[in-house]
């Protein structure tokens, strides 16, 4: 009777193990894939802080003023004069005003913040996308954008520039052409040497010159 119970026991308990395993291994799948995922910033809550704040409830509208700092998720934009309209419950748009305004976000995870500044900035929120007005300048991934006005896409990560501008790989390069057309420059990338061969390269340039003999007296 007692082995009896044993054995039942047992068939329960294997199939109980055999569950846990699994959920024990999905887990280890699925956490590296979320650990590396950033939430969206658009559903996350926004938090205003300033000086002063006036309502207009029949607007829709509230102004604040004085060091203002506004942040949702990983985006913050800070100004000196911020407009937030809304459409009934949800938050419709925010204009924000400065000399100059700043915004920075953590698109994904691993690679650096976006950061941008201009005179004024228009958050719409819905869209999910940013304009940047009057000495315009963003900055992603060492790419350096710069005009009078600066849309970007947060959703898809695209820039679109237009009036007197720049667009370069770096600060250093950045120009303007002389009518004011749009100038793209873009660094190739360099090209990648097998190992073996970047191996003798990099042992070429650390070899001191008085260690290569000439050839007739090798």
């Amino acid at each position: 009777m007692l082995r009896a119970n044993a054995l039942s026991l047992k068939q329960e308990f294997v199939p109980i193990m055999n569950l846990l395993s699994k959920l024990t291994l999905l887990a280890l799948v699925t956490t590296p894939l979320t650990a590396l995922s950033l939430p969206d910033d658009w559903q996350q809550a926004m938090t205003i802080l300033s000086d002063t704040a006036e309502i207009d409830r029949r607007a829709g509208t509230v102004i604040y003023e004085g060091n203002v700092i506004l942040t949702q998720g990983t985006l913050k934009i800070q100004a000196e004069r911020l407009l937030v309209l809304r459409d009934g419950d949800s938050l419709e748009k925010a204009v924000a005003e400065g000399s100059p305004a700043l915004y920075e976000q953590q698109i994904e995870a691993g690679k650096p913040v976006t950061t941008a500044h201009g005179n004024r900035i228009d958050y719409y929120t819905v869209e999910r996308r940013i304009t940047l007005r009057g000495d315009a300048e963003l900055q992603q991934d060492g790419n350096l954008f710069s005009g009078d006005q600066i849309t970007y896409d947060m959703a898809s990560e695209t820039v679109k520039a237009s009036g007197n501008q720049a667009i370069s790989d770096s600060v250093d390069n950045s120009e303007t052409t002389p009518d004011g057309r749009i100038k793209v420059v873009i660094q190739p990338p360099k090209p990648k040497l097998p190992e073996n061969q970047a191996t003798e390269v990099q042992a070429s340039e650390t070899q001191p010159p008085e260690a290569q003999q000439p050839e007739n007296q090798k």
